[in-house]
């Protein structure tokens, strides 16, 4: 059975960090990798998928995009390309087409048992992302056998799909994305809406996201939420396809797109629908005023220059707000001619595969300090608020891989009590190693 002293699960952009943090410290390390490097954004994405975030905010320790537009947004082949580009850089040790199905402690170390045989390690890092399954929810179980059902991390593209109507299942940032490509297309598409905000790709001439990052709110620490739950909640509909472009609800209204409320329940053939689209189109423009309210008490306060909020430097992407359509109780499938479901209902994480009782909370998700596990020798990267709200986004993950990076060496030359004494800190501070 194969010694080493780190193993790292997942090869994506923190699996690929945390590679880099320890390259760097001297520490012999494999990463393991269920595919290929960047799996996810191979397999898990459509063909026309953009990031959402600017190519400036792309960057990992050691490698940063340096390519002509800085303000655009790169395809998800593209980032592949990057991750390749950025493992081949410092040599990467990733042994690709390997599942771990088990991670146990063993004396003062861990087992990993794996499709490539077991393997024994001082340290483990998950980083398998925040969610690792599609999350489907039991009413598909009640559709009609002859309608196509796939989740969104199964579409592709329009040309794809059996011929007819399409009802995309969720309206966060991949539900508009999809409903928005296919009705471009010529499809007609019905979408089921949920509680979404909407962010302004462009307001008073600089990016949403990017106001954010000046706002400092992309470095709100975990302690701040009201409740634990939010670190799960949906981020903003947004795209950057096309340049990068706000999503508005009210828009795809006008362009055709038949927006419903909830998914409630099936009888037959016929879809029941709750009544509150009305809500969720109220709760999408509540958010967005409030942003863009909050960027212009931060601009005054701060003296900013900043072009006006008007319609030649923000991007409403439609009507701020209006009238609620008319949106039925329940639509027939044969009358609407609807063939294919598209389930644009998020994942769900699952770390039941890593035995280590007492290190994730009553969600189900890690416990953990900045990354540190109280499970000694276990430790995450990647994860949504692991450390602060950009902790779970490519911008944020070259902080956070460091910092791990940092416990597992001092692990390694015998510090464990100084990790351990981390790992058992009550709350994220941001104090500095």
């Amino acid at each position: 059975m194969r010694q080493t002293s780190a193993v790292i699960i997942g090869a994506g952009q923190a699996g690929l960090a945390g590679s880099h943090a320890l390259t760097a410290r001297g520490v012999d390390h494999l990463v393991l990798e269920r595919g290929r490097i960047g799996e996810a954004w191979r397999s898990a994405r459509w063909d026309s998928f953009r990031l959402v975030t600017p190519n400036w905010m792309t960057r990992l320790p050691g490698k940063a995009y340096d390519g002509p537009e800085p303000d655009g947004f790169i395809a998800g082949h593209e980032f592949v390309t990057f991750l390749e580009d950025y493992a081949r850089s410092f040599d990467a040790p990733v042994q690709g087409g390997v599942d771990v199905h088990q991670v146990q402690r063993d004396g003062t170390g861990f087992r990993l048992r794996t499709s490539a045989g077991e393997l024994a390690c001082d340290n483990v890092i998950v980083a398998t992302a925040t969610y690792q399954r599609p999350a489907i929810p039991p009413v598909a179980q009640a559709l009609p056998p002859d309608l196509a059902q796939l989740h969104a991390s199964a579409y592709r593209n329009p040309d794809a799909l059996a011929p007819g109507a399409v009802l995309v299942v969720g309206s966060g940032q991949s539900g508009c994305q999809i409903a928005e490509e296919l009705r471009r297309h010529g499809r007609e598409v019905y979408l089921c809406t949920g509680r979404a905000g909407r962010l302004p790709r462009r307001y008073r001439g600089r990016d949403g996201i990017g106001w954010q990052h000046l706002m400092g709110l992309l470095d709100r620490t975990p302690d701040l939420l009201a409740s634990p739950a939010l670190r799960f909640r949906g981020d903003p509909h947004l795209t950057g396809a096309g340049g990068g472009r706000t999503l508005n609800l009210h828009r795809f209204a006008q362009q055709g797109i038949h927006l419903l409320g909830r998914l409630a329940g099936v009888d037959g053939r016929h879809l029941r629908l709750g009544d509150d689209l009305a809500a969720n189109l109220a709760f999408a423009d509540d958010y967005f005023a409030e942003f863009c309210a909050r960027v212009d008490a931060f601009v005054a306060e701060r003296r900013l220059q900043a072009p006006a909020a008007d319609a030649e430097n923000t991007d409403y992407g439609g009507p701020l707000r209006a009238a609620p359509p008319a949106t039925p109780r329940a639509i027939d499938l044969d009358a609407t001619a609807i063939r294919t479901v598209i389930w644009a209902t998020g994942f769900a994480f699952d770390f039941s595969w890593i035995e280590a009782p007492g290190s994730f909370d009553e969600f189900g998700y890690p416990r953990q300090h900045g990354g540190v596990s109280p499970e000694p020798g276990l430790f995450f990267i990647g994860l949504n608020w692991l450390s602060k709200r950009k902790s779970g986004i490519i911008f944020g993950v070259d902080e956070d891989a460091e910092q791990v990076g940092e416990m597992v060496a001092r692990r390694a030359q015998g510090g464990a009590g100084a990790v351990a004494a981390w790992a058992a800190a009550p709350d994220f501070t941001g104090a500095a190693l």
